[in-house]
């Protein structure tokens, strides 16, 4: 009984390819990690403590991508001696290929494609992709190479970036109804104490903190958000671990003096004296700056 005889050639390019392509994919995984801490994308993404493991993770992406890149190009060198050490193996007249035949017992017996059976039989053995353990569709191959790339397309185009919508950040803020305009505006003057938002919004729940910050002169920047004529929030964006657990710190500005030259989202530096104000209808206190005089509150570069 006769079975084809194959020198595995298709299944060995169909195996190559793979290997490169996912060589060439996974080599990308690796750049991006590193172009995306060079370039500031993955504080949109992940919090600052994360950003070092991914540049880390990304050089030893590319480490292995170049170790397994010479791995291949060796089996490959390999495969081509093995091929060649077919085509031309000893005993066959070179000049008449590899189907060289010698006369055993009355029986034909061919070595290359055609071996003897037990019965006399001419019997071929199929060296195809099972022999070498793969067996590859390549159209599973392109397909799955697509949908790694998926991300790194992402990167290419400009995602992740800054762009949180106004929508979204309104919900995050939360729908803020204004102070009762009786604050106490003192003139900001002399030293000022560069304040944090985390120092802040903790006082608010701390009320040995909210003594001590009471009527300090601070300074703080951060986004505005509008919410009337003479106040608005001023806020950053925290992240933990991830964009997923984003949360915003806010600080309430109040002035005396309309507010004029200033969109949602700009950049502002403020300095004014803390106070901890309750909120209307709530026994919970907000951390509040008011600001006496329009010089004390001026735009400034992105942060972000």
């Amino acid at each position: 009984m006769a079975h084809e005889h194959h020198h595995h050639g298709e299944s060995l390019r169909d195996y190559f390819t793979e290997q490169l392509l996912t060589i060439f994919v996974v080599g990308l995984f690796g750049f991006v990690g590193i172009r995306m801490y060079l370039n500031g994308q993955l504080q949109y993404i992940l919090a600052e403590q994360f950003h070092l493991p991914v540049l880390i993770g990304g050089i030893g992406v590319l480490v292995l991508v170049v170790i397994r890149g010479v791995s291949v190009w060796q089996e490959a060198g390999a495969n081509r001696e093995h091929s060649h050490d077919h085509e031309h193996g000893p005993g066959c007249d070179h000049e008449h290929g590899a189907d060289c035949g010698h006369e055993h017992d009355g029986h034909s017996h061919e070595h290359g494609h055609e071996h003897l059976g037990h019965n006399g039989h001419s019997h071929e053995h199929d060296h195809g992709a099972e022999d070498h353990g793969h067996s590859h569709d390549l159209s599973w191959v392109f397909a799955r190479m697509l949908v790694l790339f998926f991300p790194v397309a992402l990167f290419f185009i400009g995602v992740p970036n800054s762009g949180f919508s106004q929508d979204r950040i309104d919900r995050l803020l939360g729908k803020e109804d204004q102070l009762a305009d009786d604050v106490g505006y003192v003139q900001a003057t002399g030293d000022w104490t560069a304040m944090s938002f985390n120092d802040l919004n903790d006082a608010a729940y701390d009320e040995g903190k909210r003594i001590a910050l009471q009527g300090v002169v601070g300074r703080l920047e951060g986004k505005f958000k509008r919410i009337g004529e003479k106040q608005f929030t001023l806020y950053k964006m925290k992240m933990t671990c991830c964009a997923a657990d984003i949360v915003p710190l806010k600080v309430r500005i109040v002035t005396p003096f309309a507010l004029n030259g200033f969109n949602d989202g700009d950049w502002v530096q403020v300095t004014g004296v803390v106070q901890f104000r309750q909120t209307p209808n709530s026994i919970q206190f907000i951390p509040v700056i008011a600001v006496a005089d329009t010089n004390d509150i001026k735009k400034v570069q992105a942060k972000e």
